[in-house]
């Protein structure tokens, strides 16, 4: 993973806990002021993951309105606008976070697209991640680039993708980390430096791989079934970040 992505959570580490609490979420905003201010900073941010953590348990009747209510508000505070969608990335986008969640994002997205407040170029790469996190669910054919059936999928052989960074110090460590995983076991592979020297792996180089993918969120993985549909939704690898290692070879 990027250092500049590790930064980004580091000082977004209260939207990464637990999601436990539940509760309507419908009228979560109707009383609240949204406006963030350096004095307010910490406590604004604190409200948002308590919404965060009731969102992902709600009812769906009640995330929409949820939702819509927040981005309503918004619309009156750009710079508020800005730091809220950088809160909401983090939230159900990230890997990281419990409270990720790809049909809740995508619904911010459409706000992000349609309020008028951000331009295209700082909407389209948020919408970039909305379609990668949307493809590949559970239940759905695998998409990968430039692979072709009979080179992913045997009948009766499930297969487990690791899309890994060979220039990181964590690659060799995730492989490790998923060896006994059942099925093939195939890394999805960007970066310069030559693959590792373990076996048990298949190793492929498929172009425009970020196309498909949030690269910055590697290592991570899924597992396909025999009949080539998704059966683990991208995970991140146990551990990634203390899988640094001097030699990965």
């Amino acid at each position: 993973m990027r250092a500049s992505v590790i930064g980004i959570l580091a000082g977004l580490t209260v939207l990464l806990t637990a999601c436990t609490n539940t509760g309507n979420v419908r009228n979560y905003w109707k009383n609240a002021d949204v406006t963030v201010t350096e004095s307010n900073f910490d406590s604004a941010e604190d409200h948002f993951a308590s919404f965060a953590e009731k969102l992902v348990k709600a009812p769906l009747k009640d995330i929409g309105p949820a939702v819509d209510e927040l981005m309503e508000k918004l619309k009156s505070d750009e710079v508020s606008y800005y730091v809220y969608s950088e809160w909401i990335v983090m939230a159900f986008h990230s890997l990281l976070s419990p409270c990720r969640d790809p049909g809740i994002f995508n619904r911010f997205i459409e706000h992000f697209k349609t309020d008028g407040i951000m331009s295209e170029g700082e909407f389209s790469p948020l919408a970039e991640l909305a379609d990668k996190d949307l493809l590949n669910a559970v239940g759905t054919l695998c998409t990968i680039p430039k692979l072709s059936e009979e080179k992913l999928w045997k009948p009766g052989e499930e297969t487990l993708f690791l899309i890994l960074n060979l220039d990181c110090a964590t690659c060799v460590a995730a492989l490790r980390a998923l060896s006994e995983e059942p099925g093939r076991h195939i890394a999805l592979c960007f970066g310069n430096t030559p693959v590792p020297t373990l076996s048990g792996w298949e190793y492929y180089h498929p172009d425009g791989l970020d196309e498909y993918f949030d690269l910055d969120a590697a290592p991570f993985w899924f597992t396909v079934d025999a009949d080539g549909k998704v059966k683990t939704s991208y995970t991140l690898v146990p551990e990634y970040h203390n899988f640094a290692t001097p030699d990965n070879q």
